[in-house]
């Protein structure tokens, strides 16, 4: 199964020069590890988004729909 460049939604947009610096780096790893197709670190990099993200949108560092589209963005494998 190759997945290579599927990872991530790219019909979604977010300004992540807006994002704390924290998660414009994960988003930065997503973007390179997507590129070598290794689906499971790509997940566990993922997870560790997901947590993050969580975290600064429960200190009103983020927005929830800023979150959101961070989910929807690099949450799943897309054609």
């Amino acid at each position: 199964m190759n997945n290579k460049g599927n990872m991530i939604n790219r019909n979604i947009n977010i300004d992540i020069s807006k994002l704390p610096k924290e998660i414009q780096n994960m988003i930065d790893e997503l973007e390179e590890i997507n590129k070598t197709d290794d689906w499971l670190s790509y997940d566990l990099k993922f997870d560790t988004l997901d947590i993050r993200a969580k975290s600064y949108v429960l200190h009103n560092i983020i927005t929830e729909d800023e979150y959101k589209k961070i989910i929807a963005k690099y949450g799943g494998i897309y054609d």
